[in-house]
């Protein structure tokens, strides 16, 4: 099943309504759509790449992430969904935290797909400001927040 969408040109776009299972109950299951619309992926990119990204994304970020887990289980949450802290919707800061940190990462990691799908010419100066580098920053500022930690480490040599 698709979720239709109209863009600028009045053209329709199909996103893909893949769940996404996470593996981890803590966190929050994905969609395949979401993660289409949330990062304007090209809608013609096969869904088995962009799934295959959203896994690996997934399993890096858990694995960054376990000690927050931890964490937040002693204190009683089950899942992320149920800590405390800013929300709207279905959505809290925390799950909106570990949605941005691993759709950007995904992105990250399908950058070079983006080379292989005809496009439109850009105009210049007009270009995405994604760019791999600073998907991969985007995630790890995330990251280091969730964990408690500030935006700039300092390390002793």
């Amino acid at each position: 099943m698709s979720h239709p969408s109209m863009p600028f040109s009045g053209r329709g776009i199909e996103y893909q309504n893949i769940p996404v299972k996470n593996g981890v109950p803590f966190w929050p299951d994905l969609n395949l759509a979401e993660f289409q619309k949330q990062r304007a992926l090209p809608p013609n990119m096969d869904a088995g790449v962009m799934v295959i990204a959203l896994l690996a994304s997934v399993k890096e970020i858990n694995d960054a992430l376990g000690d927050v887990v931890r964490v937040h289980s002693a204190k009683g949450y089950a899942m992320a969904k149920d800590v405390l802290g800013a929300s709207a919707g279905d959505e809290n800061e925390l799950t909106a935290q570990y949605k941005k940190a691993v759709y950007a990462r995904a992105k990250a990691d399908l950058m070079g797909e983006f080379q292989t799908i005809g496009r439109r010419d850009t105009i210049p100066g007009q270009e995405g400001s994604d760019t791999r580098e600073s998907l991969l920053a985007e995630a790890s500022l995330v990251l280091r927040n969730m964990q408690g930690y500030g935006r700039v480490g300092i390390y002793k040599i």
